[in-house]
């Protein structure tokens, strides 16, 4: 069964062995890795999403486990909220490594996956073939209205509209965003004038606030490459000079803060 519509004409797709495709014929060819490629033809020429320095440095990084307390909480929290066999949208789910711990922890879970960078989907198909993987937007989310209990989101891109639409009635949105206090340690190494994260208010017109659970920890580093790898996964990395990049390299910090909250809102 497949959820996804069609980015052309918006009507649902029929997935075969090499793609998919539409009632009016408009076709869409699987990746090797495979995932399906729905993003509109007319998006600008150049990359989309984060490059292949970000998605490499993320891997790398998610794949020595210092982000597991993370995701064992959101996956304890998506088996708290879901029902059984549930829909569950992972919306921005970069190289999947987040969706993968949820897969394997979620019993008869039907999950889409779906992200804008196709380097990053190249990453995230290839983890588990079964998990329905998408190139596409999450502003412009090519899936069935009200087809979902669960709508993740990762430190991704906010679109209330979209994951009000995707949700069915009483559905909910798992929002995780970093805290105030999140990766202290490693902004005072690079700055001289650190600050700390902004955290915008909660409320959202579609959606009922229901709770929220902190994970927070310190990340004992392993490695120089380590720290490299955890900055050059942030933006901070793209809004830093040389210089102080340098300074951070040649005297990382041992022992980092990590805070997130993730939050619960239930569809009105």
């Amino acid at each position: 069964m497949t959820y996804f519509l069609c980015p052309v004409c918006g009507k649902k797709l029929t997935e075969h062995e090499k793609g998919a495709v539409c009632p009016d014929g408009h076709s869409f060819d699987k990746a090797k890795s495979g995932y399906i490629n729905l993003l509109p033809n007319n998006l600008p020429a150049g990359n989309h999403g984060d490059n292949k320095l970000m998605i490499r440095a993320r891997h790398d990084f998610l794949e020595k486990g210092y982000y597991l307390p993370l995701r064992d909480n959101i996956c304890e929290v998506i088996k708290e909220y879901a029902e059984v066999s549930p829909v569950i949208i992972d919306a921005g789910c970069g190289e999947g490594w987040y969706t993968k711990g949820i897969f394997d922890y979620i019993e008869d879970a039907e999950i889409l996956a779906v992200d804008i960078s196709k380097d990053a989907m190249k990453i995230a198909a290839k983890r588990e073939k079964q998990i329905k993987c998408a190139a596409a937007s999450v502003f412009h989310l090519p899936i069935e209205d009200e087809c979902a209990n669960i709508c993740l989101s990762v430190f991704s891109p906010l679109c209330e509209a979209e994951f009000n639409r995707v949700l069915r009635k009483g559905g909910y949105f798992i929002y995780v965003i970093p805290a105030e206090n999140h990766l202290w340690s490693l902004k005072k190494a690079v700055y001289d004038e650190p600050y700390k994260n902004e955290v915008k208010p909660y409320e959202m017109e579609s959606f009922i606030f229901k709770e929220k659970f902190s994970v927070d920890g310190v990340l004992k580093m392993q490695s120089a490459d380590d720290v490299r790898n955890l900055f050059m996964m942030t933006p901070y990395y793209y809004k830093t000079s040389q210089s102080d990049t340098e300074k951070l390299l040649a005297s990382p910090p041992e022992r980092i803060e990590y805070a997130f909250e993730i939050l619960i809102f239930q569809k009105k």
